[in-house]
């Protein structure tokens, strides 16, 4: 690759932290919504009474399951295109160490 454009890429994420890194972060953000979304299920049965606890389940606890699944989805795709390019081609992150240590 060109090295053309290396002064812009520097600042997107996938260069800060690469796949596996990108992978983890939003599994992180998977149990925090996940674990939010049980809280919110918990003070939803305990201030709420009747039908309003049916709504407010339907709304607030889906919407918040729905992003925890989102974020399941990217880490799980990040972690299969980190496989992918391993298959194909070494991490560019190991190769930049390996050759600053031999220096």
């Amino acid at each position: 690759m060109s090295n053309c454009c290396h002064k812009y890429t520097k600042w997107l994420p996938h260069n800060w932290l690469c796949l596996r890194g990108l992978s983890f972060f939003f599994l992180g953000f998977f149990y925090l919504a996940f674990c939010y979304a049980i809280y919110q299920t918990i003070y939803i049965l305990i201030r709420f009474s009747g039908a309003e606890i049916a709504a407010a389940l339907a709304y607030y606890v889906l919407s918040d399951l729905a992003a925890a699944i989102i974020f399941l989805t990217i880490a799980k795709a990040l972690g299969a295109l980190r496989a992918i390019k391993q298959a194909v081609a070494p991490c560019g992150c190991s190769t930049e160490k390996t050759t600053e240590e031999a220096k």
